[in-house]
C-alpha cells in the first residue's frame, strides 16, 4: 500500500470525526471577533485603521492567532488523529493491513498537516472576509481604497507554519506515545505557556524552545527583520526532523503496539 492510499485512508477517518469542523471554528473564532469589534465600534476603529488599514487588520489578527490559539489548535488536532485507533480500540488492525510502519505514521503526521493547512487557509479567508464585510456596512473603512500586499501575506503564511513544525512534529510523537488524549495536551499546553512567559520576557535562549517560535516570528515580522526565514523557522523546521525520526523509531521499535 502506498503513502498516498494510507493518507487517503487517514483524511476519510479524519472527516468522519470533529476535526474537520474544530479547524473552521478556529480559524473563524478571531475574524468574527475583529468583525464585530469593526461593525460595533466603527467610530473607534475607523480612526485606528485609516493608516495602513490593511497591515494593521492582519497583524492584530495573526498576533492572537499565533501567540496561542493556533498553537493550541495544534496540540489538539496531533492528539486527535492518533485517538481515532486508541478509542475504536484498532491499531491492531491498522498494523495487520497491508501498510509499512513508515506509511501509518507518516500518513497520520500528514492527516495532521492536512487539518493544519485547512485552518490556515481558512483563517486567511476569514481575516480577509471580516474586513471587506464590515467596509460594505460601514463604507469609512478605507480596506477598499488601500492596496493589499500578497507577498507578504503569503510569506507570513510561510514563515508562520514553519515556526510551528517543530511543535506539530512533537505533539505528533506525544500523541502516538500516550493512549491518553489529555496527557499530550496537558503536556503541550504547559510547555505552551512556558514558551510564551520565554519569549514575552525576551529570554535570549527563547529560540532553542519551540514553542516560542510562532510568537518569535510575528516579532521578527513586525520588525522587519529576515526575509522568507530567519533562524529559529530554519531551528523548528530541524526540530520537526528529529521529532519525527524519533517518533517513527519509537513506533518502529515497540513491542507493545496499540
Amino acid at each position: 500500500m502506498s503513502l498516498a492510499i494510507s493518507l487517503r485512508s487517514e483524511m476519510l477517518k479524519t472527516r468522519r470525526t470533529a476535526s474537520f469542523w474544530l479547524a473552521l471554528i478556529g480559524a473563524a473564532f478571531i475574524p468574527v471577533i475583529f468583525f464585530l469589534v469593526y461593525v460595533l465600534k466603527a467610530d473607534k476603529m475607523v480612526k485606528q485603521l485609516q493608516m495602513m488599514p490593511w497591515e494593521s487588520h492582519l497583524f492584530m489578527n495573526w498576533q492572537v492567532f499565533n501567540a496561542f490559539l493556533f498553537p493550541m489548535f495544534i496540540i489538539m488536532m496531533a492528539a486527535l488523529v492518533p485517538q481515532i485507533e486508541y478509542r475504536n480500540n484498532t491499531w491492531k488492525q491498522v498494523f495487520a493491513s497491508p501498510q509499512s510502519n513508515a506509511e501509518i505514521f507518516f500518513s497520520k503526521f500528514l492527516a495532521v498537516q492536512g487539518m493544519v493547512l485547512l485552518c490556515v487557509v481558512s483563517f486567511n479567508v476569514f481575516v480577509i472576509l471580516a474586513a471587506v464585510v464590515a467596509n460594505v456596512i460601514h463604507p469609512q473603512y478605507s480596506f477598499f481604497k488601500a492596496s493589499f500586499d500578497w507577498e507578504a501575506l503569503v510569506r507570513l503564511n510561510l514563515r508562520t507554519y514553519a515556526s510551528v513544525l517543530g511543535i506539530s512534529a512533537l505533539q505528533f510523537l506525544l500523541g502516538m506515545r500516550f493512549k491518553s488524549f489529555i496527557a499530550p495536551v496537558g503536556i503541550g499546553l504547559a510547555l505552551l505557556i512556558g514558551g510564551q512567559v520565554a519569549s514575552g520576557f525576551h529570554w535570549e535562549h527563547a529560540d532553542l524552545i519551540p514553542y516560542s517560535h510562532p510568537t518569535l516570528t510575528l516579532q521578527s515580522i513586525a520588525q522587519k527583520k529576515g526575509g522568507w526565514f530567519v533562524q529559529h523557522e530554519y531551528l523548528s523546521i530541524a526540530y520537526a526532523a528529529g521529532f519525527l525520526l524519533l517518533g517513527y523509531l519509537d513506533l518502529r521499535f515497540r513491542k507493545e503496539k496499540g
